[in-house]
């Protein structure tokens, strides 16, 4: 009865530590969604802005384009593309919590909301606005908040998948090294 009780008790610890990181999450993205379409229609209300001489500006572009200006300008071919790829990071999230940690999930979240961030420009306006402009510093696009959430997202994600394929490979070739250790040893005997 007492086992019962206690897997009961840790199936409920469990529901809850997971509602509370659905809540967190769903915030971050809310939070990034809200941040960035505020800016959007402040920019849009103000115009060019230099913050930094020669270095950053606020300057309006409407982004008709998939990322760095490439493709044609289907808004329902990348509404589409997005919504699948945001679906796919949705249920990978949602299916695989159990085997994948917080800051990987925060991650995810960013490019989520960035990239439901774009959708809604590209729903309600036919184009993704784009205003932080460093092009007199370096070569980069003009971009918004969803972006650099996206970028973020996708920089730590392939750290993270990086960092982990090292540690792989360190732990198998340990491995590897302790059984020919151990085979030498027998040849030994």
């Amino acid at each position: 009865m007492e086992e019962k009780e206690s897997k009961a008790v840790i199936k409920k610890e469990t529901k809850s530590r997971v509602k509370k990181e659905y809540l967190i999450l769903s915030i971050i993205v809310i939070l990034i969604i809200l941040v960035d379409q505020i800016s959007k229609i402040y920019i849009n209300n103000i115009g060019e802005v230099k913050v930094i001489e020669g270095i950053l500006k606020f300057n309006i572009t409407q982004n008709t384009s998939a990322a760095y200006g490439i493709g044609s300008s289907s808004t329902i071919m990348y509404v589409i593309t997005n919504l699948v790829i945001l679906s796919v990071i949705f249920k990978f999230i949602t299916t695989q919590n159990e085997f994948i940690d917080n800051k990987l999930k925060v991650f995810l979240s960013l490019i989520f909301a960035g990239g439901i961030a774009n959708v809604i420009d590209r729903i309600f306006r036919g184009y993704v606005i784009e205003f932080i402009d460093f092009r007199e510093l370096i070569n980069l696009p003009v971009l918004n908040i969803a972006d650099i959430s996206v970028i973020i997202g996708w920089v730590a994600v392939a750290a993270i998948f990086a960092s982990f394929t090292v540690n792989e490979f360190r732990n198998n070739k340990n491995k590897q090294d302790k059984i020919e250790i151990k085979d030498e040893d027998k040849k030994k005997d």
